[in-house]
């Protein structure tokens, strides 16, 4: 956490000094065991959530973030959302 950047407004910032909606996000930022940790994610296409996808048998899971391995929700997400190319 204490050596992740975000983008806001085009400027490279430390997360912690970032306007944030949590800002107790960096209390335990020096104990590895308590300390929250970031994942980046490079958005490859963005669509407004009245154009959300779902349909049944897509992977799913609680998790913040996870590696999406299941091949039928990558082919239909892929599909649906144009990315082939």
């Amino acid at each position: 956490m204490t050596d992740f950047e975000g983008s806001f407004d085009g400027v490279a910032t430390p997360i912690l000094e970032a306007p944030l909606k949590a800002p107790d996000v960096g209390k335990n930022k020096d104990d590895p065991e308590l300390c929250e940790y970031m994942v980046a994610v490079s958005w490859l296409k963005t669509v407004p959530r009245e154009e959300a996808y779902w349909e049944k048998g897509l992977f799913a899971v609680q998790h913040t973030a996870c590696r999406l391995r299941n091949q039928f929700t990558i082919e239909r997400l892929t599909r649906h959302f144009g990315l082939e190319d």
